[in-house]
């Protein structure tokens, strides 16, 4: 209720009533424990109910909602979906109002809120949203409740829904008609209600499944839902869609690579692994499956990552896709970058680094170099050459530990020595950490490194940066 369309243009006193549950809410994870009660606030001084011929609300599913980054769950509502159903939200510069009567059928109340939400949505005009859902997608968190439903006492549970489902469609047809009866106004809504003759079946133990993973999957498991809950368990960080309606897959290129497809992990080491002949081409194929990206080559891999990899995420809902959100951390970004290092002709290579904080106890280490126009280092020597290559060498405090090696910048061939490979310019390297708890002290990178330019090469040299870990 601190929302600000409750509060902004006009302050809105909500006036609430204990009402019952709505029995539909218990079927869902959230619903659980809520109670025979709830706190409500009414809306609506008619609805689809009371039987004058108001048209049913629409709320939106929340499967998957929180996959974009540019979402608000503002309030769910009386429905038969669930507790986090989205009534009243917000999606990019799309506002959901899912009261479907006029103004002339609002409280006082939900008057002015909904008068504050037009004046709350004005405010991301154009701000289209970031991720779109891609409709029959099915995310892992409906894949829990597959597998709870896969055992004793999640069949009971399904079970107990639909025949509380049937009960209540049979009560909701019994008060139709009698109003028909009576020689009452009703709705074709209700009509076609009250005429229905559509049984409400309980569905099998394994049919939801087998619709997902397909039969053949499900029959190779011996039609067993212990085994069936088990495969989704093993495999559920390689499972990707590969059907047109809620149908997943194992990924088996992926589950090769070993790497789950919502861990930034899977990027970084694509990216790197583009120069590897030998995994070249399965590191670009899954670098296209898990993003909208489709660049030629490695160097241009690389760019792309680098740019926006402090602006990704991973959305399930929209494709199991690797998205880029610029417009959420655009004031962030430029705080966050690694300082800018000057060179000079007394210092022709300069370097600067510095932590970010990935969450969950992962950082991404960046370390910037800047080489004066007209000199280069060297990122790739061959044994047979006689150029030093630039090293990064670290002292890792306790409790941190690397996850995967450095992601390196792109790099020219040199005109004269076949094999070696020069860096010039502004270039990063990157690397992934993980720490158990706040390090003791900073992480220690040495740097070694030769610079050139056309006339000669300065002698090797070394260079120690700290690096906090916040």
């Amino acid at each position: 209720m601190d929302h600000p369309i409750f509060h902004t243009p006009n302050k809105v006193a909500l006036t609430l009533e204990e009402r019952p549950t709505p029995s539909s809410y218990a079927s869902y994870p959230e619903g659980k424990d809520l109670g025979p009660t709830m706190s409500m606030w009414r809306v609506q001084t008619e609805g689809y109910l009371d039987g004058k011929g108001q048209l049913i609300g629409v709320v939106s599913r929340n499967s998957g909602f929180f996959d974009s980054p540019d979402v608000e769950w503002i309030s769910g509502g009386v429905n038969s979906k669930g507790p986090m159903a989205v009534a009243i939200g917000r999606h990019g510069n799309f506002l959901h109002w899912g009261f479907a009567v006029s103004p002339k059928y609002l409280t006082d109340e939900a008057k002015l809120v909904f008068v504050n939400a037009v004046h709350h949505i004005a405010r991301f005009d154009g701000q289209t949203p970031v991720a779109r859902k891609v409709p029959g997608t099915m995310i892992r968190a409906d894949l829990g409740q597959m597998i709870h439903g896969l055992s004793d006492e999640g069949y009971a549970e399904t079970e107990a829904r639909y025949e509380r489902i049937r009960a209540e469609q049979a009560e909701r047809k019994r008060k139709i008609q009698a109003r028909i009866d009576g020689g009452g106004e009703v709705s074709e809504l209700s009509r076609q209600i009250a005429s229905s003759d559509r049984e409400i079946t309980t569905p099998g133990r394994l049919d939801r499944v087998r619709r997902s993973l397909g039969e053949d999957v499900v029959a190779a498991l011996d039609d067993d839902p212990e085994r069936v809950a088990a495969y989704l368990r093993d495999n559920m960080s390689y499972l990707h869609p590969i059907g047109d309606w809620y149908e997943l897959g194992v990924d088996e290129e992926l589950r090769r690579f070993g790497v789950a497809n919502d861990d930034v992990a899977l990027l970084e080491r694509a990216v790197a692994g583009l120069s590897d002949e030998t995994r070249a081409e399965l590191c670009r194929v899954l670098l296209v499956r898990y993003t909208n990206q489709d660049h030629t080559t490695p160097a241009e891999w690389t760019r792309w990552f680098e740019d926006v990899r402090e602006d990704l995420f991973f959305s399930e809902s929209a494709g199991y896709k690797w998205l880029v959100n610029r417009r959420a951390n655009a004031a962030s970004r430029q705080a966050a970058a690694p300082p800018t290092p000057t060179p000079t002709a007394a210092e022709p290579l300069v370097a600067s680094a510095s932590a970010h904080d990935l969450g969950n106890g992962r950082f991404e280490v960046r370390v910037r170099f800047a080489v004066l126009d007209g000199w280069h280092t060297y990122r790739d020597v061959p044994a047979n050459a006689p150029y030093i290559p630039l090293t990064l060498e670290l002292q890792l405090p306790g409790g941190v530990k690397a996850q995967g090696e450095w992601t390196k910048p792109s790099a020219r061939n040199d005109p004269h020595t076949e094999g070696v490979t020069v860096l010039d310019g502004d270039f990063t390297f990157t690397r992934v950490f993980a720490a158990d708890a706040k390090p003791s002290k900073p992480i220690e990178c040495t740097l070694r490194y030769q610079v050139c330019d056309e006339r000669m090469c300065l002698p090797p040299a070394q260079e120690t940066l700290e690096v906090e870990l916040r």
